[in-house]
């Protein structure tokens, strides 16, 4: 546009100065004319300059405007799009979200990880101090729970528990492995006696969760074994002795497979009750025979064993037998019905029965104080 006022101007010059040689008179008016014509141009130009626009010049500017408004709408646009985007991310640096099954657990062991106790984690109403479901544990604070727990200053002079160890146990039930963690030297029977409490810890969903516990004590123990199965044994009392084995399922749960109680003696009258006992054994209390009560799942199994009585202490048993079968409804079985029964169990399970006989004890490593 300004391009073309500036042609008409040389043209307008051109037109004046040709004028100026023919007519000297009019050269004087002429130029004034042309003085003032130029005035006007470059007036006009000026007020150009300073924002006067043409229509057109206005029409471009508004489009120009518009369109870097737009811009700049869509950017801010993005950018807040952007930010939100970002602001609803997880953290990248969060192991719980990140890492392996394994990871995780070394993360814990190595306390950078926590563990949270799980909804149903089991309580105890005998206990003074439980674990608080949903609360948050690192190896160090669950260390410090485990000597409020079983040292009481009352009773104990320890403040602390001796060492502590880990192991990974396979599920017999699925693919999946578990943590155990185990703090030893607690004295939960007696003073010294190598009492210990043992923590399960499970993965599910990038989260770490207490699951489970047990503990033994001088008058008990449980061997945990590679594939996820448990032996324990322990006894009540000289005659009263117990058996059974437990799994460590892929939920992170205990669950018994079997419980037996091996009851000798006078121990034996618990099956029954005292008064039939006394009758049928008075004078002949040196009589040894057993009678083992099985838990398997939901049935209780009764079985005997007379293999230390002589033939004549056999008859006298049988009759203490036969008593508890017609007065006590007892129903006695044979070592085959509880094999079945176990069997059985362990399909409910989804475990292999199998795996009973291929129970390998783990050996538990050492945790390093922290």
């Amino acid at each position: 546009m300004k391009k073309g006022r500036i042609i008409l101007l040389l043209c307008t010059i051109t037109i004046l100065a040709g004028c100026a040689g023919n007519e000297n008179q009019k050269h004087q008016d002429g130029q004034e004319i042309a003085t003032i014509d130029f005035q006007e141009i470059q007036n006009q130009e000026i007020q150009n300059q300073e924002g006067g626009f043409s229509d057109t010049d206005q029409q471009q500017e508004n489009d120009a405007n518009s369109s870097t408004s737009e811009n700049d709408d869509n950017m801010q646009n993005a950018i807040a799009t952007e930010s939100l985007e970002i602001s609803s991310k997880a953290p990248e640096d969060n192991p719980q979200k990140n890492g392996t099954v394994m990871d995780l657990y070394a993360g814990f062991l190595k306390n950078e990880v926590p563990v949270n106790v799980a909804s149903d984690y089991p309580q105890n109403d005998c206990f003074v101090y439980n674990l608080e479901p949903g609360k948050s544990y690192t190896f160090t604070t669950l260390g410090d729970y485990v000597n409020m727990r079983y040292l009481n200053p009352e009773h104990s002079q320890k403040t602390s528990y001796d060492y502590a160890q880990y192991v990974y146990l396979d599920s017999p039930d699925s693919s999946k492995k578990n943590l155990l963690v185990k703090f030893s030297g607690l004295g939960i029977y007696a003073p010294d006696d190598d009492s210990y409490a043992v923590y399960v810890i499970t993965e599910d969903q990038g989260q770490l969760y207490l699951t489970d516990s047990y503990e033994c004590w001088a008058r008990s123990g449980t061997k945990a074994c590679k594939n996820g199965l448990f032996s324990s044994d322990g006894s009540s009392g000289a005659g009263a002795h117990y058996t059974g084995i437990m799994a460590l399922l892929g939920s992170g749960k205990l669950t018994d497979i079997y419980n037996a109680e091996i009851l000798t003696g006078w121990w034996a009258s618990s099956v029954s009750n005292e008064t039939i006992f006394n009758e049928v054994f008075a004078g002949n209390e040196e009589i040894i025979f057993s009678v083992m009560v099985y838990i398997i799942g939901e049935k209780n199994l009764y079985m005997y064993d007379l293999s230390e009585c002589t033939d004549d202490q056999i008859s006298v048993c049988e009759t203490y037998l036969n008593r508890c079968h017609d007065e006590m409804g007892i129903e006695w079985v044979t070592q085959e019905a509880i094999d079945t029964a176990i069997e059985e169990r362990c399909s409910a399970l989804g475990i292999d029965a199998r795996a009973i006989d291929q129970m390998e004890e783990v050996e538990w490593v050492g945790i390093e104080s922290h």
